[in-house]
């Protein structure tokens, strides 16, 4: 690609990374350039070949993934004031409806195991991170986010103040009572670290640790839900502690293969 559109692409990421989470605006930003391949803009953005960024599309054959490309088309066309014609937009709707979901297997998830790994961590912040994913349902995008100043410390918990997957302000709450030991940890790591510092490792280190240990950031996620179900045998309350927008959703993490018990 040439300059021009690196220069293009380098200001979209910068506008991406101001309206979504990192982990979003770098998986827009990916899709975009893959959508843009073969493209040899001299101009201006308006010289780009909208029937190659169609026929790149066309090549999806995974709904996630088309999805996430579409939506980087559209911010991109957002960003630049482009507006797409309405054959276009049904091009992009028919294309759409030739995906396939991807499912993914799911292997079995120990909790039992997976906890004695964390427990013996040597690392304290990587320790403190996971276990806080698991007492609070926390995804790994919005922990790493999380500073001093998003943290409430009130005798009965933690509450944490944060960015959630659909760009809203959104919270969660550690519970003393629940997790006495992790709450006295974790209150004497925020007090310790600058107020516009992040508390925690960033999305890649903390996916790249969990991978090392054997297990998904997002597994921990899982895990949550399965305990909270135990604890109050109440979808609608998991639902809401999950955030979730439909009970469908949370039906799946409930139908996760998560042992609580055994590392069989």
């Amino acid at each position: 690609m040439c300059e021009v559109l690196y220069d293009l692409l380098y200001a979209y990421r910068d506008y991406l990374l101001e309206t979504y989470q990192p982990e979003t605006a770098r998986t827009y930003y990916k899709r975009l350039c893959i959508l843009f391949e073969g493209q040899s803009l001299t101009n201006t953005v308006s010289k780009f070949d909208m029937e190659k960024v169609l026929d790149k599309l066309g090549e999806i054959k995974h709904k996630n993934y088309f999805s996430q490309a579409k939506n980087a088309l559209l911010r991109f066309c957002e960003f630049q004031g482009i507006t797409l014609s309405f054959a276009t937009m049904e091009r992009i709707r028919q294309l759409e409806a030739g995906t396939k979901k991807k499912y993914r297997k799911h292997e079995v998830i120990y909790y039992s195991r997976m906890d004695k790994k964390i427990k013996h961590l040597k690392n304290q912040k990587l320790k403190l991170s996971f276990q806080v994913m698991v007492a609070t349902g926390l995804r790994v995008s919005e922990l790493a986010g999380i500073t001093p100043d998003d943290c409430t410390i009130k005798d009965a918990g933690i509450a944490f103040s944060f960015v959630g997957k659909g760009g809203n302000r959104e919270a969660a709450t550690l519970c003393a009572v629940e997790y006495p030991t992790l709450y006295q940890r974790l209150v004497e790591h925020i007090e310790s670290v600058p107020k516009k510092k992040k508390i925690f490792y960033s999305v890649p280190y903390l996916q790249q640790k969990a991978r090392e240990l054997g297990f998904k950031c997002h597994d921990l996620r899982r895990v949550y839900a399965k305990l909270e179900y135990k604890k109050h045998r109440s979808k609608k309350e998991v639902m809401e502690k999950l955030r979730h927008s439909s009970p469908r959703t949370t039906n799946i993490y409930l139908r996760s293969k998560v042992k609580l018990k055994g590392g069989k």
